[in-house]
């Protein structure tokens, strides 16, 4: 073991009086007792490298832990600087000057990370740095404390604990692709025991796609390797030890360790996931499909019922105009009745028709001004209106991105019923728009007849009234309409209001890109 002097003994000297004859040879005897008892402290300890290092990362000490963590004798060693230890990628950025100057910063540096043994293993280390400097302030050297954290049981025993505590199957793969550890979960999803996977390759049990992105080659490095698509969401076929395949999810995580880097996969079993993802899209696919023919149904059964039914409208109005106060007051109520029936048939297949194109015309979303989608509405309504003398009033409405055709027939639908289903007063009706979140939320107010709470819901389903056909025209579809509608663009409606007290319409829309 060399003799060099480490730098806090440097003023034992102190300890003699300068004017004793003797001082000379007592500081020099004090100094050399000094050192020895620091060196043999030193040298018993096993567990840790200790060694000190110049200014410039130059090894200036060495102690028998150093020796036998790292591999190094001190006569190898000492004079070499200390960035030896660090592996390739971290001396090519700079690290061990980094370390260097944190620990002159702050004084001291504790870190933890791979470190290289002069065989070339690596091993993880558990590294203290601290800076050493004289009376004055002036930077003399550092110390490094460093701890071989590979061989520690407790840690391991920490690890295997958590991958047994696992819900799903894990596995540990070295670079090589091989099974190095594997849980109980492991032994019950592949069927295997654990001494029949430990050592195999894991294409064994995941046949493609996962050795691939573990294994460097000529081309790729090993974090190159590992980078490749590391995280959640890799879905692969998985192998059992009887030959069947089963779908999986693996999640990985790479870990330096003194074998080198090794990655730890959580492997769960997809396979109900994926049955019922199946079930579901053959699920909606039928409904889509069925939704078409409904449609295509309704909409030719529309078309064919028209004829007839304008024969029999036809024929019961020329029998009310030629018969009328010719037949007994029973014919002539009966004629009425048909003539209503009629007609009353054609608005509902026409309303039927009308319900059954929303949605399928639909003009690709662009920005548009609902101002002017409430005016054009407004335009339609316009007779409605001068014949009640309703007041329609609006706030300042925004840009939307959506269809403006849509939310014309809307806004027309929601302030037509505001009109129409008025009390003793001047209909009144208020339009406003607010943004809330990611949506903009339209509403509809009026000073009407109101609707009791308990018929919310029925009043947006197909033909479903209120009122009887005699208080009130319409089909009881408009509504539903602008449900569908809404639907459609990703929006919603709904309803606050109480009977005698008016009500107000509210329905929300989407903030899409370009608002």
């Amino acid at each position: 073991m060399t003799r060099e002097r480490p730098c806090d003994l440097e003023h034992e000297l102190d300890l003699v009086s300068d004017t004793d004859p003797m001082a000379p040879n007592l500081a020099e005897g004090a100094l050399w007792d000094s050192e020895e008892q620091y060196r043999m402290l030193i040298d018993g300890i096993q567990d840790y490298a200790i060694f000190m290092i110049d200014p410039h990362g130059l090894i200036l000490s060495w102690n028998a832990g150093a020796e036998r963590i790292k591999g190094y004798k001190a006569e190898e060693i000492i004079g070499h600087s200390f960035s030896c230890f660090f592996p390739q990628h971290d001396i090519e950025r700079g690290r061990p000057e980094e370390v260097l100057q944190l620990t002159a910063a702050f004084g001291r540096h504790e870190e933890q990370g791979m470190r290289v043994r002069k065989d070339g293993s690596r091993f993880v280390a558990s590294v203290t740095f601290t800076a050493l400097r004289d009376r004055n302030g002036k930077l003399r050297g550092f110390s490094e404390f460093s701890h071989d954290l590979s061989k520690s049981k407790e840690s391991e025993a920490k690890y295997r604990g958590l991958l047994e505590a696992a819900p799903d199957a894990m596995v540990v793969v070295n670079q090589g692709g091989e099974i190095v550890l594997l849980n109980v979960q492991a032994e019950k999803q592949f069927g295997y025991r654990r001494d029949e996977l430990l050592g195999q390759q894991v294409k064994n049990i995941i046949p493609e796609g996962f050795a691939e992105r573990l294994v460097a080659d000529d081309l790729r490095t090993a974090e190159d390797a590992l980078a490749q698509q590391i995280g959640a969401g890799i879905e692969l076929l998985a192998r059992r030890k009887d030959g069947s395949e089963f779908p999986i999810e693996i999640m990985l995580s790479p870990l330096e360790s003194a074998e080198g880097i090794l990655v730890t996969a959580a492997i769960r079993d997809i396979s109900v996931r994926k049955h019922s993802e199946e079930h579901l899209v053959k699920a909606v696919g039928e409904l889509k499909r069925s939704n078409e023919e409904l449609q295509q149904f309704a909409y030719v059964a529309s078309h064919d019922l028209q004829e007839p039914l304008r024969m029999v409208a036809s024929y019961t109005q020329l029998l009310a105009q030629r018969y009328k106060g010719r037949l007994d007051s029973d014919a002539d109520e009966f004629i009425d009745y048909a003539v209503d029936g009629s007609n009353r048939m054609q608005r509902l297949i026409q309303d039927l028709l009308s319900y059954s194109r929303v949605g399928t015309n639909v003009k690709a979303p662009r920005e548009i001004s609902s101002e002017s989608a409430l005016k054009d509405a407004l335009g339609s309504l316009r007779a409605t209106i001068e014949e009640t003398g309703a007041v329609v009033t609006h706030d300042s409405l925004p840009a939307i991105v959506t269809d403006d055709t849509q939310l014309a027939q809307i806004f027309q639908n929601l302030v037509g019923n505001a009109i129409k289903y008025h009390g003793a007063q001047v209909p009144r009706v208020h339009v406003s728009a607010t943004k809330k979140e990611s949506q903009w939320i339209f509403s509809v107010r009026d000073n009407g007849l109101g609707i009791d709470p308990q018929y919310f819901d029925r009043i947006f389903v197909l033909f479903q009234r209120l009122h009887g056909p005699t208080e009130f025209k319409g089909t009881g579809i408009g509504l539903a309409i602008c449900k569908k509608m809404l639907e459609g663009l990703g929006g919603r409606i709904w309803v606050e209001s109480q009977a005698e007290k008016g009500s107000t319409f509210f329905f929300a829309l989407p903030e899409k890109e370009g608002q």
